[in-house]
Formats: C-alpha cells, sequence, structure tokens
C-alpha cells in the first residue's frame, strides 16, 4: 500500500472530529475492520496509520447513523437489519446511486417478481459499481462472474470475507508483430503475488464493501422509517 494512500491515527482523529475512544470503540464493534490498523515505523516510533479513503468514507457512514442510534449499538442494528431484511429493492440501490441499467445488464443479476434482489447481490451490484471507475465492460462481466462463484451464500457471513480482496489485473502480450492486452479477475487473502508483467489496475476490499452496503441499506431503512412516522403524525 502506498503511503500517499495512508493516513495517520491522529490526522484522522483530527479531520473527522472524533475521540480516540470512538475509533477503538467502533473497532471493537466490527464497524473499522482490523486490517484496516497498519502499524509502520516513523521517525518518532511506531504509529498506526489507516487507508485514507476507506476510513475517512467510513467514520462519515457511521457519524451520519449516530443521531438515530447509540454508537455502542450501531453495529447490532446494522447486524439485525442485514439479517431480518435479506431481500433488497432494486430501487433502493438505485436511489443509492449504486446501480444504472447498463450494469444491471451487464452482471447478469435479475431482480425476482416483487423487484427484490438478495443481499449478496446487492454486495455483487455495489462491487461492480466501484469497479466501474477503472474496468471495461468485458471485465466487468468477468468480474461478476467471478463473484458469483466466490461468495458466501444466505446469509452473507462477514467473516469469511475478512482479508479477501478483488483485484482486477492485465496484460500486454506480444509477439510476430501482433499484440493484445488479456485481463483477469483475482480474489485473494492478504498480499496478491502474481507475474510481474501483470498489472494491477484496481483491487477491493470484501469485507469493507458488505459492511458499507449494510451501513448504506441499514441507515436508508431508518430514513424511510422515519418517513413514514412523519407521515402519520401529519395525518393524526
Amino acid at each position: 500500500m502506498d503511503d500517499e494512500r495512508l493516513i495517520s491515527k491522529k490526522d484522522v482523529l483530527e479531520a473527522m472530529g472524533i475521540s480516540y475512544g470512538q475509533l477503538y470503540r467502533w473497532k471493537r464493534k466490527g464497524l473499522i475492520p482490523e486490517s484496516w490498523f497498519i502499524r509502520r515505523s516513523t521517525f518518532t516510533g511506531q504509529e498506526t496509520f489507516f487507508p485514507r479513503d476507506k476510513i475517512v468514507e467510513r467514520i462519515r457512514r457511521i457519524k451520519d447513523m449516530k443521531g438515530d442510534h447509540a454508537l455502542d449499538d450501531l453495529a447490532d442494528v446494522i447486524s439485525e437489519f442485514a439479517t431480518a431484511q435479506l431481500d433488497v429493492a432494486l430501487k433502493q440501490l438505485r436511489h443509492l446511486g449504486w446501480i444504472d441499467d447498463d450494469l444491471v445488464e451487464s452482471s447478469g443479476i435479475s431482480e425476482d417478481d416483487g423487484g427484490m434482489l438478495s443481499l449478496r447481490d446487492a454486495l455483487r451490484l455495489a462491487v461492480l459499481k466501484k469497479l466501474k471507475r477503472s474496468a471495461r465492460e468485458e471485465e466487468i462481466t468477468l468480474a461478476s462472474r467471478t463473484l458469483e462463484s466466490a461468495l458466501p451464500g444466505k446469509g452473507m457471513d462477514l467473516s469469511l470475507l475478512e482479508g479477501k480482496t478483488l483485484h482486477l489485473l492485465r496484460k500486454q502480450l506480444s509477439g510476430g508483430g501482433i499484440s493484445a492486452e488479456i485481463s483477469a479477475i483475482a480474489i485473494a487473502m492478504d498480499e496478491l503475488i502474481v507475474d510481474p508483467e501483470m498489472k494491477k489496475i484496481d483491487s477491493i476490499d470484501l469485507a469493507a464493501m458488505l459492511q458499507q452496503v449494510k451501513l448504506d441499506l441499514a441507515n436508508l431503512d431508518n430514513a424511510s422509517s422515519q418517513e413514514r412516522e412523519s407521515g402519520r403524525s401529519d395525518d393524526e
């Protein structure tokens, strides 16, 4: 992981306006993955760093929900939501901005008669949406097929994804006056070691993405519940 993409613990606390205690409470609750706490040697000794984009986005999402739930209960709320509602309305995913019609078509995912998707397929769409920033259409299809065979089934046990990362790889081939580029999708634990000529284009932490999906859906469901309550109050 490149140092430019890391942020120190001190800078995280200052930038996000949180305390040391909050940060580590969220870690204990599973809201922030253990793998994001990276120990590095500095001129002052050992310090903790985080992947910059991931930790900033995650803390923002947690703080968005803290007005409706006690922070200590937030992980339980998310877990209960995911357990009780394993089916997700396709319109919810569109509302969250995760998908478009082209993505649904290329993924091969289809809604059931009630317009619902499994949480497993919701995660697959979320991963593919993020991958679109760097992937070509045929690579999205390849990633979708790989995820379909690799993701755990009903229940989406987070522990089964912990440490697993999806990688998009490309390699340039040439010979006989002909040049071509091949693509590959790999899902690996920890560090991925491949042919040095294979270029890593993008990587997505699957466990972190699943937790983000749960945060988004739980937050959206809570907002919908508040709207319904507000509507009933207006009618009274």
